[in-house]
């Protein structure tokens, strides 16, 4: 059980983690207040996507760890960040938004709460 609330925690760090590289990806569009309200289903949807980009994280992790070539890391990296907004979409989720939930997740113990419950339902 212990392990299971580890990998939970990881997938959580993961997803807060996550936001900075989505966000540059997004760079030019207007920044805005992550919302203090996120709908159980806006944080399923943030769930669902969150568990397949930590998946495309750790194919593409093992990847690079091959790769020698700049050129080839970078077109892994152009790879993987692709991948990872189609997980988010597939979500139905925009990067923005995606971006925003983990916002409020990171600065909100409840959300926090509430999303490590709802990857404990799931297993």
């Amino acid at each position: 059980m212990k392990i299971r609330t580890s990998i939970l925690l990881a997938i959580v760090a993961a997803a807060l983690m996550l936001a900075a590289p989505l966000a540059a990806q997004d760079y030019q569009m207007e920044q805005q207040a992550a919302p203090t309200e996120v709908s159980e289903q806006q944080l399923k949807q943030f769930a669902q996507a969150q568990v397949q980009i930590s998946e495309i994280q750790q194919d593409f992790s093992a990847r690079l760890q091959e790769v020698e070539d700049a050129e080839r890391a970078h077109e892994l990296q152009v790879q993987a960040n692709e991948e990872m907004t189609e997980a988010v979409e597939e979500a139905g989720l925009d990067v923005q938004s995606f971006n925003e939930i983990a916002m409020a997740i990171q600065n909100n113990p409840e959300l926090q709460q509430r999303l490590t419950a709802m990857f404990h339902e799931q297993q």
